[in-house]
């Protein structure tokens, strides 16, 4: 099955059409104030309501930020006329909301990881999506970095010619925690998080890689471990390397138990090469070095003005929805090569092939 990777230049911003939709987010944690901080950049949508299962966050969202705050989705969606429904809650729960917001007829934005294995594979959530008329969009908010948007152009321009290796590094001093009043080492429980860095890190390095060199994994090997000291459910390290299509190799290491934060993406192609570390960026070809200095906002984990341009290009889809397949075929090579991952760390690092379930074009 072939990803279409399409660019990410097609945004509101070139052919802006104002929606004037009015949206709630589903969990109003520490990303979801990033989001909030993206949105309110956005003209065209407008968050009015939050649910959240914890009273503190609920008061929070109506005093410091004017929302109005519900304990369930039956409330919200009693009380609020909406278009659609953003879901920043954990992993475990990310399924059960985006079915309940596309079962009401809402566009949904869901964080990743966006799909999770149950009984049927993925094939309910796929079954769901399908048979909604709503747009359903996966947070993939790394292809909105300033630094990645400029690396995506000069890839396409053919400066480096074809690519055929990239290597990630995402290192950082532990896990990100979320808020005091609801379990902030959430990220090391297996039963909330369904996995480690893996899980949370992982779905960034793999649709970027995607995203950045055109090609799909076709089998991984993976490593994992345990450094940090204190939570022995899920692990803080990952060694990963692909094998794609178009004869690219992947290789990414992540990282919760490093003595610093550094991001750092390379791409080595045909006519040149390319690195980016954190800020700086750095690209040869033909014997001629550049170098350009990017604020690439790596070190700001709430990623709003990421968020701000990802939200305008969901307001695009819903006025041209003609991205909308290739949006969710990446979600599913994504979740794919995270769960082949897992099972090739059960194995010692063994290749395993992936196994993508259809998705049906119409």
């Amino acid at each position: 099955m072939a990803v279409i990777n399409e660019s990410v230049a097609f945004m509101c911003s070139i052919a802006h059409e104002v929606t004037n939709m009015k949206g709630a987010i589903i969990g109003f944690g520490k990303i979801a104030a990033g989001h909030l901080a993206g949105y309110r950049q956005c003209d065209g949508l407008l968050i009015t309501s939050i649910v959240d299962v914890s009273p503190k966050r609920r008061r929070l969202a109506e005093e410091r930020f004017g929302l109005a705050a519900y304990s369930t989705f039956k409330q919200l969606v009693a009380s609020q006329d909406l278009d659609f429904i953003d879901v920043c809650t954990p992993p475990d729960t990310h399924a059960f909301y985006s079915a309940q917001a596309l079962d009401g007829d809402f566009h949904t934005l869901c964080e990743k990881p966006v799909f999770l294995p149950d009984r049927s594979g993925y094939q309910d959530q796929i079954a769901q999506i399908n048979s909604s008329n709503q747009l359903f969009y996966p947070c993939h908010v790394y292809k909105f970095s300033p630094i990645l948007s400029e690396v995506k152009k000069i890839v396409q321009g053919g400066t480096l010619g074809k690519i055929v290796r990239a290597d990630f590094k995402t290192f950082r001093a532990g896990h990100a925690l979320g808020v005091e009043e609801w379990q902030p080492d959430w990220r090391r429980k297996m039963s909330i998080a369904k996995g480690g860095i893996l899980r949370d890190h992982g779905p960034h390095s793999i649709y970027t890689a995607m995203h950045l060199t055109h090609s799909m994994p076709l089998s991984i090997s993976c490593i994992t471990g345990r450094f940090a000291k204190g939570f022995p459910q899920t692990e803080d390290t990952a060694l990963v390397r692909m094998k794609c299509t178009n004869d690219v190799e992947v290789s990414f290491t992540l990282s919760w138990s490093a003595s610093h934060r550094s991001t750092c993406y390379s791409l080595s192609g045909t006519h040149g090469s390319l690195m980016v570390d954190d800020d700086e960026l750095s690209w040869s070809s033909k014997g001629k070095v550049n170098k350009k200095l990017i604020n690439s906002e790596f070190n700001d984990p709430s990623h709003q003005n990421w968020f701000r341009d990802m939200f305008r290009d969901f307001e695009a889809l819903v006025c041209h929805p003609e991205r909308r397949v290739p949006l969710i075929i990446e979600a599913l090579v994504t979740s794919a090569a995270i769960d082949a991952a897992y099972r090739s760390s059960c194995r010692a690092g063994a290749w395993i092939e992936l196994d993508i379930p259809e998705y049906p074009v119409t």
